[in-house]
């Protein structure tokens, strides 16, 4: 299979929701253009087909990659399950961004929806709009959110950030809703902007680095931890090739204030405030 560049662009919005999971870089690009046109894609009961969507166009590239252009805030799961290759939507999504995704990259160049990187075990998914709630969560009844890769999200993120995360790395340039990190296991996150009630909420292990004071901190953490100036240095360098302001304001930034918690469940996790 050589490597090509797939590109989708939006004719018009059809009025419905659209399950994007069958639009993977790698599986179109071993197909002809004209039977990539003749995928049908789950749209609630009923199945629509990919060319009365998107108008299609195949070129040689150095990597296997999709195009996506323009909005399709009606398009959901879209790079769920990624595995290898490249997905960039030139434009705003719908729900379940790289739900369950292991490897590869995904790119949204607007805003994504609710459960955007949910349950996702490795890659790299970057939105440089805002996200909805249960960003690197787990479904509803899951016992498990985030276990590994990277989410970065540039503006907001909606309420139950990482819920019940176990591994990997997720990052907010902007403002945080309500229960961050809640029922956090492991892994690490960072919140540029503002964090809304409850963050921390039932965390047991792993790292919550907020850019701003909260509010109110949480009543089950307590102050207290020395000694992490070696792990601080190689969080912040670590940080160096991030977003914004994590890859730049931290490297002048003194050794944040630690607090550990949720001791209402015997939690071992830490709060790190910077500010």
């Amino acid at each position: 299979m050589s490597a090509t560049t797939t590109t989708l662009r939006v004719k018009h919005a059809p009025g419905f929701r659209v399950d994007a999971a069958r639009l993977l870089p790698v599986a179109l690009a071993a197909l002809p253009v004209a039977e990539v046109a003749r995928i049908r894609l789950p749209a609630g009961n009923e199945t629509c087909v990919v060319g009365d969507l998107f108008d299609l166009a195949r070129a040689d590239s150095e990597h296997v990659a999709l195009e996506i252009e323009g909005d399709a805030c009606w398009l959901d799961h879209v790079g769920a399950h990624l595995a290898e290759g490249a997905l960039t939507l030139h434009g705003s999504c719908g729900d379940y961004t790289g739900f369950r995704m292991n490897g590869g990259l995904v790119r949204i160049e607007g805003d994504a929806g609710r459960f955007t990187g949910c349950e996702m075990s490795g890659g790299r998914l970057t939105v440089t709009g805002h996200s909805g709630d249960f960003a690197a969560g787990a479904l509803p009844g899951d016992m498990e959110g985030m276990t590994g890769g990277t989410l970065t999200i540039h503006g907001n993120a909606g309420a139950r950030l990482a819920d019940r995360m176990r591994r990997g790395l997720v990052l907010v340039g902007g403002d945080a809703g309500e229960c961050a990190a809640s029922r956090m296991v492991a892994g690490t996150v960072g919140i540029a902007g503002h964090t809304g009630a409850h963050c921390g909420y039932g965390m047991r292990r792993g790292t919550l680095l907020l850019m701003q004071t909260p509010a109110q901190l949480p009543p089950t953490f307590t102050e207290g931890g020395r000694g992490f100036d070696v792990f601080w240095s190689l969080l912040v360098r670590s940080f160096a090739q991030e977003i914004a302001p994590f890859s730049t304001a931290l490297r002048s930034a003194a050794l944040p204030r630690r607090y550990a918690g949720d001791l209402a469940v015997d939690g071992r996790g830490e709060l790190l405030i910077v500010r």
